[in-house]
């Protein structure tokens, strides 16, 4: 994975070919589809010959696991007249998951992508620690114990019409500096606040989805150590894997807890209106959104999309870039397998989303390789929390803006809690 972790970008693997005989294809949902029960899944495609002469097709679909299980191979074979066409639909059976479909003529590719089936019924069991919730209360009282030093500086080149820029300092677990970047209405008055996390290894943002509610609320980007508005004085090398081999300084402990000091800092601003504080934000920024959501209790709801770091052992299987950082990091550190696993187990997000209690608003790309669906899944589906769901079919390891920004402050907004009477 790229380090512009976050980036806009599509995996979807489609063609459509002209072939010997002049047959194109057109495919009835080319991006993939989700279903869920009693729909019965099906996809369809028709085949068109622009030729002068009669010719057959025979069109195969595969459908593999994500995991790259086969499940299915489905033939249907035509002939077709000059001009004509002919319409081919495939039905079938799945049970909960995600699945990749290949669409082949003989040796040529016709479109690949992803479907899904049931996700709310995909189940990876917890696999927390005796000692996680300790573990989580312990890393509060070191954040706890260092004094926070928040320090406000104008930066005027990122005002808008209706808000201000700072850039804010502060000290986080450990005592490291950290750099955010907040952004407050001209107007005087009392507001709600948004906090954003960022991707990994992203650049910081900042007002970039502002303009669906600038001015309307607070928005605070929490960067977290060695990151964004950090990278300058970033000494924590491979971030994911720096300390992994000693959870009590693991990186994404100190991470989650420069996340919970992004909260801290919010409830001193004397324009934030004292209650409607909300997270959101996607791929690693999805997965500090759930972890700051379950280790401290003043967010009202949160927003994630396409969420980072959930279900490692599945997670280890269905990426490479991921699988494979971990996996030579524990080697180099002389760690065996069940070492790696109980390790990344307290700071898994599936093991952190059954501390969650307020309403949650997840966006999954159907086709991301990066943070597949199955593991946004796992962890969303042990919410016991109020939640809702979007799936994005044609969207790989992103969400379609300013779409998603209207969609997620409209849910925030549908949870505004009132405030105390002056």
């Amino acid at each position: 994975m790229k380090k512009s972790f976050i980036a806009l970008i599509s995996v979807l693997s489609l063609t459509t070919a002209a072939h010997a005989a002049d047959i194109n294809y057109k495919f009835g949902q080319p991006y993939g589809n989700w279903w869920k029960a009693p729909d019965q899944p099906s996809l369809d495609l028709t085949a068109v010959n622009n030729g002068n002469a009669k010719a057959n097709c025979t069109v195969t679909l595969t459908i593999n696991t994500d995991f790259g299980d086969p499940v299915y191979e489905l033939s249907q074979s035509a002939a077709i007249a000059a001009g004509d066409s002919c319409n081919m639909a495939f039905n079938f059976n799945l049970t909960p998951g995600f699945y990749n479909c290949i669409f082949s003529d003989g040796a040529t590719t016709l479109a690949q992508y992803n479907i899904g089936y049931e996700p709310e019924r995909i189940y990876s069991p917890a696999d927390y620690q005796p000692d996680f919730v300790d573990f989580w209360e312990r890393a509060r009282v070191d954040l706890d114990s260092i004094a926070p030093e928040f320090a406000m500086e104008r930066f005027p080149e990122q005002d808008t019409e209706k808000s201000n820029a700072y850039k804010v300092t502060m000290r986080s677990i450990g005592n490291e500096k950290l750099t955010a970047f907040l952004m407050l209405p001209k107007k005087k008055g009392k507001y709600p606040a948004i906090i954003n996390y960022m991707g990994y290894g992203a650049g910081p943002a900042y007002c970039d989805f502002l303009p669906s509610y600038d001015g309307e609320f607070i928005y605070f980007q929490q960067n977290i150590r060695g990151q964004g508005l950090n990278l300058e004085t970033n000494t924590h090398g491979e971030w994911m894997v720096e300390n992994l081999e000693d959870i009590e300084n693991y990186y994404y402990r100190n991470a989650f807890m420069d996340a919970v000091r992004g909260i801290d800092f919010v409830f001193t601003l004397p324009q934030f209106d004292g209650v409607n504080l909300f997270a959101e934000g996607g791929s690693q920024g999805g997965a500090l959104t759930l972890a700051a959501t379950a280790l401290d209790k003043r967010i009202v709801a949160a927003a994630p999309f396409i969420p980072f770091l959930n279900d490692f052992p599945d997670y280890f299987k269905l990426t490479d870039w991921i699988g494979g950082n971990y996996h030579r990091a524990a080697a180099e550190k002389g760690m065996t397998e069940a070492q790696l696993l109980r390790n990344v187990s307290y700071f898994d997000i599936k093991n952190l989303a059954m501390l969650i209690d307020v309403p949650v608003l997840m966006a999954v790309g159907l086709q991301d390789p990066n943070c597949p669906p199955h593991t946004n899944f796992a962890g969303y589906n042990l919410i016991k929390s109020p939640k809702q769901f979007i799936i994005y079919p044609n969207m790989g390891h992103a969400v379609p803006r300013p779409e998603w920004d209207h969609t997620h402050v409209a849910f925030f907004k549908s949870h505004m809690k009132p405030t105390p009477k002056k």
